[in-house]
């Protein structure tokens, strides 16, 4: 049968003695009864680069493989379970998706690490292991002298995935979890409850314990970020609203964030902790796995939802943005909870939105932002967008470091070049770009939003920012396509080009 094939493909692969490296599953028809049913697509040796030529774009396939990562003188088998979503993967076939994959992955069983792609461009071997040497810490950081760009490096010389070392797990401590786990995470995903997000962390090694949860849709996943540090492991679950149609429907989004700070050793081990975590959590819509607080924002978190749904589409016009859902009669009032705490008590109380005015405005309680003369600023970006003026970009960045507060930075007309010239590498600074494309004989404006964050600003200035992320991007919206940079060769004229142009499908792809 297909399940037994299905079954032998993954034991081979988790079998250090067999030469099987990769395996996957995929839905035996396209359309159909047979498009809810899944087969064995096919398995073998040769690592990530033999399993992408396998992946037609019109297909959805989850896989695993089997890498190899060294941790000091010891190396350990790493498994990788991979979904490939197809960039022609009809919207139907996309939608339904969501509910499949907790199955999927209770049938595929644990891995160490989880990684979503849509293009050959996002999946190859050094991907892979860049991905896998970040959350373990086997990874060197290495300067490239001609470039000043920093990579990670790993231990381990050449692209063979094939496994020298079984990784040894006799001793490691058995995974458990107060009670208050399950139940928390019920009642975020429960409509009887009006939380929307919580934390798990750790208390010692390997027991978990509820850190932090609260209520309230906008801006949740800013709050949860807010105990996201680079010295600690955290697992979050978040409840998102999404409406496609006239219909509201609730979304849930599995978190797991390693700092990068975390201790190599213990980072090796949490990879025997995953699939059982993961099971805690599931079912969820889609997960997030990342060490990178630029990742964990509400925009980006709605973006994978919409991808997982068939809803996102890569092109401005019709594209469905982040609105949140209505709010029920009685506002949910922002609710944290630490793990010495009970269970949170239900809460119906409503908070104001401005406070008394003394002499002055009124001001917003809860501004994730304030801004130096605001209407100068949002006159500068109304420039950029006016076909009357030569203004064709506009920066702003924050008056002083761990503010706040916005102000202008420049504005002008001299292009890319001009603006670039303003990006320095202790400072950030968000952006608006104003360019054409041309598609036959016609010439049609664009807009992109840079995000720029330099090396060199401080952890706790990065680490604050995932909180006026929402804010910003509203300033600067509606765009094409977003860059975030925070090197001089992550933001170029071509890779601006070329973003715009696969967003608007008009990118030529040769082989």
């Amino acid at each position: 049968s297909q399940d037994r094939a299905a079954a032998d493909a993954i034991e081979d692969v988790r079998n250090d003695n067999t030469p099987t490296d990769w395996m996957y599953i995929t839905y035996a028809s396209t359309s159909g009864a047979d498009s809810q049913k899944l087969k064995l697509g096919g398995s073998g040796s040769g690592g990530v680069s033999a399993l992408k030529g396998k992946l037609a774009d019109d297909v959805i396939a989850f896989a695993i493989v089997r890498v190899t990562d060294k941790i000091d003188d010891s190396v350990t088998v790493k498994f990788v379970w991979i979904n490939w979503l197809g960039k022609k993967v009809k919207t139907m076939q996309k939608a339904r998706l969501s509910v499949h994959l907790g199955p999927v992955k209770a049938f595929m069983g644990q891995t160490h690490h989880d990684y979503t792609c849509n293009t050959e461009d996002e999946l190859s071997h050094e991907i892979i292991m860049e991905r896998v040497m970040g959350y373990s810490g086997s990874g060197s950081k290495v300067i490239d002298n001609s470039t000043g760009r920093t990579t990670l490096k790993g231990q381990v010389g050449g692209a063979s995935t094939t496994s020298q070392v079984a990784s040894n797990r006799q001793g490691t401590d058995q995974l458990t979890f107060a009670p208050e786990v399950p139940a928390i995470i019920r009642d975020v995903k429960g409509d009887h409850s009006p939380l929307t997000w919580a934390v798990i962390t750790y208390e010692g090694s390997s027991h978990l314990v509820v850190h932090a949860a609260g209520e309230g849709e906008d801006g949740n996943v800013a709050l949860l970020t807010t105990y996201l540090t680079d010295s600690n492991v955290v697992y979050g679950i978040v409840r998102k609203t999404e409406q496609i149609d006239n219909s509201l429907t609730a979304k849930f989004v599995y978190i797991r964030w390693i700092g990068n700070s975390v201790p190599r050793m213990q980072k090796a081990k949490l990879g025997t902790h995953a699939g059982d975590i993961y099971n805690l959590f599931a079912p969820c819509h889609t997960s997030l796995d990342s060490p990178d607080l630029h990742e964990v924002t509400d925009e980006n978190i709605m973006k994978q939802i919409m991808i997982a749904s068939g809803t996102y589409k890569h092109v401005l016009e019709g594209h469905p943005t982040y609105t949140p859902a209505p709010a029920p009669a009685q506002t949910r009032q922002q609710q944290q909870v630490h793990k010495q705490d009970a269970p949170p008590k239900r809460m119906s109380s409503t908070h104001t939105a401005t406070s008394e005015s003394h002499g002055g405005p009124s001001k917003p309680v809860d501004r994730v932002v304030d801004f130096i003369d605001e209407e100068g600023i949002k006159q500068a970006i109304a420039e950029v967008r006016s076909d009357a003026s030569d203004i064709n970009w506009v920066l702003v960045t924050y008056d002083a470091p761990q503010s706040k507060t916005l102000k202008l930075e420049g504005l002008g007309s001299g292009g890319f070049q001009e603006l670039k010239s303003h990006l320095r590498d202790d400072v950030v600074m968000y952006g608006l770009y104003r360019t054409t494309e041309r598609i036959d004989d016609s010439v049609t404006v664009k807009f992109t939003f840079i995000d720029w964050r330099g090396e060199r600003i401080r952890t706790m200035q990065r680490a604050k920012l995932a909180t006026h992320s929402g804010a910003i991007r509203t300033l600067f919206q509606p765009f094409h396509v977003d860059i975030n940079a925070t090197q001089d060769d992550e933001i170029t004229e071509q890779i601006i080009q070329k973003k715009i142009k696969s967003a608007a499908g008009t990118a030529v792809h040769v082989l």
